[in-house]
Formats: C-alpha cells, structure tokens, sequence
C-alpha cells in the first residue's frame, strides 16, 4: 500500500512540474509586422498591431481590445488565422474582439490527430474573455470570422463593411497535459521504487 501511494505522489508530482503556464501578449513584435513564429508557435495570417499607433483605429475594437499595453494580434484582411505547435499545447484563455463589427462570430476549431474541437462566440467591441476546457489538448488552433449582416452583425459605419477582423490579447496557454515527465523527475520517481524495494526485502529478511 505504502509502495503504491509513492507511486501516486511521484506521479502527480511530475505532472504538476512538467506544465508550465505562457502568456502571450504580442508585445514585442513590431507594429504592422505579420508573424509567423511567436513565442515557440507557428502562426499564419496573423499581424501584430498598436491600435495607439494611428487615429483611424480611436473607434474601433482594437483599442478597447488591448489587455496588456500596447500591442494586439489580428487576422489579417479577416481572413481565418491559425496557430500551431508540434509538441501541442492546452489552449487556456484569451480576450477577444471584434474591430468593427458588433455581433461578429469567431468560430474555433481544435485539431489533435484525429481529435476535433470546436466552440463558438458572438463577439462586440469590447474584449470577451474565452476559457477553454481541459478537453484543448490540441496541436493546432484554427480561427475564422463569420457575419450574418441579417441578423445581429452590424459595421460601426459603412466605411468598415465586409472588415472581419478580430483582435486577440493575452493568450493564454499550457504544455500539454499528455507531456511526458522530465528526466529528473523520472530518476526521482525510480530511486523511490528502488529505495521501497530494498526496505520490503530487508523487512522480509528480518522476519525470517
């Protein structure tokens, strides 16, 4: 009994070490610059931007959109986006908005092997904060706009129609929770089942 509740503790332990929260929040990148690798992932169709940069953005979801001062990340010409990683990551969070359009949905789409996600929002001007299910062990993100101009979807002016841009901030994630444990972990986890094996057969010794 002793040799398996180790076992569980060592276990856990290792797990818990070997996922390490990120924050992505763009801030480094320059202005206007498409990106296709950030922060150890593969992007495309992504761009980097400071809404304070230039007025022509004052109205629009890109300011309100900001968490982290002073950049945002969009989807170019609205164009869907995606972000990948060969390792695979646990999507966590984000903030979400819509640059000129209230009622604009974002559709995201989830892909590990033969695994399929998908989870839908209505997005506004104003940041909407997106959670994600311990379900977004995932090695790729894919991220597309859609409006139905009928129904709720509505342009803050006509200057802006058919811009289905969204802006993201603080993107948060995690190492994949299918992350195999990290050597120093391993060597502790079997010097614990060593040292175990080696008490039961002294023990076993004494008693005879």
């Amino acid at each position: 009994m002793k040799t398996k509740t180790l076992i569980g503790a060592l276990a856990a332990t290792s797990l818990s070490f070997s996922a390490h929260a990120t924050l992505i929040d763009f801030d480094s990148l320059t202005s206007g610059q498409e990106f296709t690798t950030y922060s150890g992932l593969t992007w495309t169709n992504m761009v980097a931007l400071d809404p304070s940069s230039s007025p022509e953005f004052a109205d629009t979801g890109y300011v309100s959109g900001v968490q982290s001062p002073k950049n945002i990340a969009l989807n170019f010409a609205g164009s869907p986006a995606s972000v990948t990683s060969n390792d695979g990551f646990r999507l966590n969070s984000g903030y979400f908005t819509s640059a000129y359009y209230n009622g604009l949905t974002l559709d995201f789409i989830g892909t590990a092997g033969g695994t399929k996600l998908s989870k839908t929002v209505m997005l506004s001007l104003q940041p909407l904060f997106v959670e994600f299910d311990d379900r977004w062990n995932i090695d790729t993100l894919q991220m597309a706009t859609t409006c139905d101009t009928t129904a709720d979807c509505k342009p803050i002016s006509e200057n802006v129609a058919g811009k289905f841009n969204f802006a993201l901030d603080d993107l948060r994630i995690d190492e994949s929770t299918s992350t195999v444990p990290e050597p120093g972990m391993l060597a502790l986890l079997g010097g614990g089942l060593l040292g175990m094996t080696l008490i039961r057969r002294r023990r076993g010794a004494s008693a005879s």
